[in-house]
């Protein structure tokens, strides 16, 4: 805990102390400034470690427990065979011809460590462990955005709420490993069934909720029935049921677009809303 004395405090760690080039700090430190420190950085790192040393190639092989193996190579190098058979699947950063010093190679290693951990950290933060799709919270942000464009600008998308038809049946019946099978496989087709720029996401347990924006009427329909081809060509049989809600025209608010779409959705199922 610092001390309100400030004369007490130790001193601030330099770029020297936590093992950093000073290049390679800086390079964090304006990644920071601009950016979420992640995968990006990387290959920008890469890039600058081959300027400072006129490289041909470079690549760091990094480590995490969710992962495999994961290798990220200087952007528009040729692969060298030889070079890539030395790499195996060893942690660490590789380069032609092998010139930079063992230290730097460490620090950029470790700092290209740490930018793959936020990275990740990041995507498991904002979606759904079971399906990859976004969670509750990342669609709740990404509607409350997509409403306030809609009643400034009047531009207009439309809100789909999904439930999975008897799912309860199926973990009943099949046992949970089926019911996640099931899960995992409605929300890669969801991912195929929409344009670059909507929104899909895990609800909760089996409702799935997706904003199609610039779209109403027609295009939304359009997107059902991509639905519902996608699971067919992946030989899956998974019923559900939706219920729509189109802003400005029904509302710009996120509650009320979410009640609107939810009562249709019942509405057609027969069932009174809980």
């Amino acid at each position: 805990m610092l001390d309100p004395d400030v004369t007490l405090n130790p001193a601030p760690l330099t770029a020297l102390e936590l093992q950093y080039e000073p290049w390679l700090f800086n390079s964090m430190i304006d990644e920071l400034a601009t950016n979420e420190l992640g995968i990006s950085f990387i290959y920008s790192v890469l890039d600058q470690l081959a300027k400072r040393y006129d490289l041909s190639d470079a690549v760091v092989v990094l480590e995490h427990e969710s992962l495999t193996t994961q290798e990220f190579r200087l952007a528009g190098a040729a692969v060298n065979p030889d070079h890539a058979g030395r790499l195996a699947s060893a942690p660490g950063v590789y380069c032609e011809p092998d010139v930079v010093p063992r230290a730097e190679l460490e620090a950029v290693r470790t700092a290209c460590q740490l930018a793959l951990s936020l990275h990740l950290a990041r995507f498991a933060a904002a979606h759904d462990a079971l399906t990859t799709i976004a969670n509750r919270r990342t669609f709740d942000v990404a509607l409350a955005n997509s409403s306030v464009r809609s009643a400034r600008y009047g531009w207009a998308f439309t809100l789909v709420m999904i439930d999975l038809k008897d799912f309860k049946s199926v973990n009943d019946r099949l046992g949970h490993s089926a019911g996640d099978r099931l899960l995992r496989h409605f929300g890669f087709a969801l991912r195929m069934s929409v344009r670059q720029g909507d929104v899909v996401a895990r609800f909760g347990g089996d409702e799935f909720a997706v904003i199609l924006n610039n779209a109403e009427g027609q295009e939304a329909m359009g997107f059902v029935e991509r639905l519902r081809d996608n699971i067919a060509k992946a030989g899956e049989s998974i019923e559900f049921t939706t219920g729509t809600a189109t802003s400005p025209r029904d509302s710009t608010d996120p509650a009320e677009l979410t009640r609107i779409a939810d009562a249709r959705l019942y509405a057609k199922r027969g069932i009174i809303h809980r």
